[in-house]
C-alpha cells in the first residue's frame, strides 16, 4: 500500500465512503508535494465550513506515522501535504527487499480477463498492425498481471470460412503457375506453401478431386487445402510471435466452436431471449434495439451463420471463463464494436467486452512512406521489421502511442543508437546503473546500508519516481492502457541522468557513498522490472 492509499484509509472514514480522496502533485513545490480537495467536495454535501473541516483532516493525521513533514490547510480548504525524506528512504529500502515483485499489487483482486489480440486470419504473414497489436496486448497482460489480475493472452484462429477457401484456391493457382484470383491471396509466401504441401501436386494433376483425394486429406476440398495451409501458416505465426516475445496462453479455433455447436447454441438463445427475427428468409439479430445502429443479418437466406453468430458464440465462451474480455481489433473494426456490444447486451453480459482498437502503423525510412514487401504482397511483416531493427526497438516504438492514435515508425530513428532514441536512452539508463556498481571500489549495498544521507534534491526527485511504480502499473492496468510505462520510464532515465550529473557515488563519504549506491541500485531494479512489462530487454552493458 502506497502513501496516498494510507492517508486515504485514515480520511475516507470521516469524508464518508461515497466521497472520493484524490491526491494530485502540486504545480510549484512550495505548495506540498501531495495535494487533495476532498474536504471542499464533502463540506458541501455537509453544510460545513470547508477550510474548518480540512482543519479537523489534517489534525487525525500523525505526520511522524507516516514519514511527512507536515500538513497544512491552503485556500479555500485544500490539504496540501509535504513528505519528509524519511519516507522516500523507506520507499528505497523496500525496493531493494521485494526486488523485482517491487510495484506488485492487489489492485485486480484476482479478476479473470482474457486479452485477445492479434487474431490474424492465417491466410498470410503478420503484418506490421499486427505487430503493433501484439506489443501493446503481450504488455498489457504483463501489467494486469502485476497489478493483480488472473489475465490470459488469447489468440482467435480463423480456420474456418470462406477466406481459408480462397487461400486453397490461391495455392493451387500458384502451383499451376496461374494467376492468383483478384480476391486470394498474392503474396510470395503463397508459393512457398504450394511447394511445402506435397498434396498440392495431387490437385495440379488429378481432375477428378474428390474420388482421387478421398483419405488422403481430411477434407478432400479446397477448403481441405486450405485449412492445411492455415496450419503452416499459423505455425509461422507462432513463432514469429515467440521470437517477439509474445506467448498465448491459449490458441483457441474457430473450428473448435463449429465442432461443439457452440453457433447454433447462441443462435438458440437469442431465440429464446426474442433477440432474433426471420424476414426474407433470413435470421436477423435486433441489434437496433441493443444500441447497434441497424439489425444485423446472422443467418443468410441460404441458410449459412454469417461471421458475426460464430463471434457471439465466441464471446459467449469467453464469458463462462472471465469476468473481463478485452480484444485488440484492427482500425478496420470501429463497426464491429457496435454489433457485438449490442449482442452481448442482449444476452446479458452489456459490461462484459472493452475494445481497443490498434490504430495504423506508417514505416518511414528518410521521411518517406516504406511501402512494399517481396514476401508478402503489399505490406511489410513484422518478420522483416525484427530483421531490420530487433525486438527491443520494435516492442518500445509501437508502445509509444495510445492505440486509437496512427503511429509514424522512423526506421532511421530506430537504428540510431544515441540519446535520440528513446528505448536506447531507457536501457542505457539501466547499463548506467550496473557500471556504477561494477566499478572499482564500488559499495556493496544491502538491507542495512544506512539511508539517512539522501537528502540532496537530485536523490529525492528520483526517489519520488521509483515510488510512483505501483501506482503507475495499477493505472496502466484499469485504464487498459500498458503505454503510460514508456513515459514513466524515460522520466526515471531523465532523473537518474539528473543524478548522475550531481551526485558522485564513488569517492565521497562512506557513508553518503553506500546510500548512493543504494539508490543507484533500487534505480536499476525498477527499470529492469519496467522493461519487463514492456517486453524490452535490460541489457548489463552497452
Amino acid at each position: 500500500m502506497n502513501l496516498k492509499e494510507r492517508l486515504t484509509d485514515v480520511l475516507q472514514p470521516i469524508l464518508g465512503s461515497d466521497i472520493p480522496v484524490i491526491w494530485s502533485v502540486p504545480k510549484r513545490s512550495e505548495q506540498g508535494d501531495l495535494s487533495t480537495n476532498a474536504a471542499m467536495i464533502a463540506s458541501k454535501r455537509l453544510g460545513r465550513n470547508p477550510r474548518e473541516f480540512a482543519q479537523e483532516l489534517v489534525d487525525i493525521i500523525d505526520p511522524e506515522a507516516f514519514g511527512l513533514e507536515k500538513l497544512e490547510v491552503a485556500g479555500p480548504g485544500f490539504v496540501n501535504v509535504w513528505i519528509g525524506p524519511g519516507y522516500y528512504h523507506g520507499v528505497v529500502r523496500q525496493i531493494l527487499e521485494r526486488g523485482s515483485e517491487y510495484g506488485s499489487s492487489s489492485t485486480g483482486n484476482g479478476q479473470r480477463v482474457i486479452v485477445e489480440f492479434v487474431s490474424a486470419n492465417p491466410t498470410g504473414p503478420l503484418n506490421i498492425v499486427s505487430a503493433r497489436a501484439a506489443a501493446i496486448g503481450d504488455s498489457l497482460v504483463r501489467v494486469m498481471r502485476k497489478a493483480g489480475y488472473d489475465a490470459m493472452a488469447e489468440f482467435y484462429v480463423n480456420d474456418a470460412g470462406r477466406q481459408i477457401r480462397r487461400l486453397g484456391e490461391s495455392i493451387i493457382a500458384r502451383a499451376k503457375g496461374e494467376e492468383v484470383p483478384d480476391d486470394g491471396y498474392h503474396g510470395e509466401y503463397v508459393k512457398d506453401i504450394a511447394k511445402a504441401l506435397d498434396t498440392v501436386r495431387l490437385y495440379v494433376e488429378m481432375e477428378d478431386l474428390a474420388q482421387h483425394l478421398a483419405g488422403k486429406l481430411p477434407d478432400p476440398s479446397l477448403e481441405g487445402l486450405g485449412k492445411l495451409a492455415a496450419g503452416l501458416i499459423t505455425v509461422e505465426q507462432s513463432e514469429t510471435l515467440s521470437r517477439y516475445r509474445v506467448h498465448f496462453d491459449r490458441w483457441f479455433k474457430e473450428s473448435e466452436l463449429h465442432d461443439g455447436g457452440d453457433p447454433q447454441k447462441a443462435l438458440d438463445r437469442l431465440r429464446e431471449l426474442n433477440a432474433v427475427y426471420e424476414k426474407d428468409d433470413a435470421v436477423w439479430f435486433k441489434g437496433s434495439e441493443f444500441g447497434d445502429e441497424e439489425d444485423r443479418v446472422i443467418i443468410t437466406s441460404e441458410g449459412r451463420p454469417t461471421y458475426l453468430l460464430p463471434d457471439i458464440a465466441y464471446h459467449l465462451n469467453k464469458a463462462d471463463r472471465c469476468d473481463i474480455a478485452i480484444d485488440l481489433l484492427g482500425p478496420d473494426h470501429h463497426d464491429y464494436v457496435n454489433r457485438m456490444q449490442a449482442a452481448l447486451k442482449a444476452l446479458g453480459h452489456e459490461d462484459f467486452l472493452s475494445v481497443l482498437i490498434v490504430q495504423q502503423v506508417h514505416l518511414l525510412r528518410d521521411g518517406e512512406r516504406v511501402k512494399m514487401s517481396k514476401r508478402a504482397g503489399q505490406m511489410v511483416t513484422l518478420s522483416e521489421l525484427l530483421d531490420e531493427v530487433g525486438v527491443d526497438v520494435t516492442r518500445y516504438f509501437f508502445l509509444q502511442r495510445k492505440t486509437s492514435t496512427p503511429l509514424d515508425f522512423d526506421l532511421d530513428l530506430a537504428l540510431e543508437q544515441s540519446d535520440q532514441n528513446p528505448v536506447y536512452y531507457v536501457q542505457y539508463a539501466h547499463t548506467r546503473t550496473r557500471g556504477i556498481l561494477r566499478q572499482e571500489g564500488a559499495p556493496k549495498p544491502d538491507l542495512n546500508t544506512e539511508l539517512s544521507p539522501l537528502t540532496a534534491p537530485e536523490e529525492l526527485e528520483l526517489i519520488k519516481i521509483l515510488e510512483q511504480f505501483s501506482e503507475t502499473i495499477a493505472r496502466s492496468a484499469e485504464a487498459h492502457e500498458p503505454q503510460r510505462l514508456v513515459g514513466y520510464l524515460e522520466e526515471i532515465a531523465n532523473r537518474l541522468h539528473k543524478f548522475y550529473g550531481a551526485c558522485r557515488v564513488i569517492g565521497e563519504d562512506e557513508a553518503v557513498s553506500n546510500a548512493r549506491a543504494a539508490l543507484v541500485l533500487a534505480t536499476g531494479i525498477v527499470l529492469k522490472e519496467g522493461l519487463h512489462l514492456l517486453g524490452v530487454e535490460a541489457p548489463e552493458r552497452m
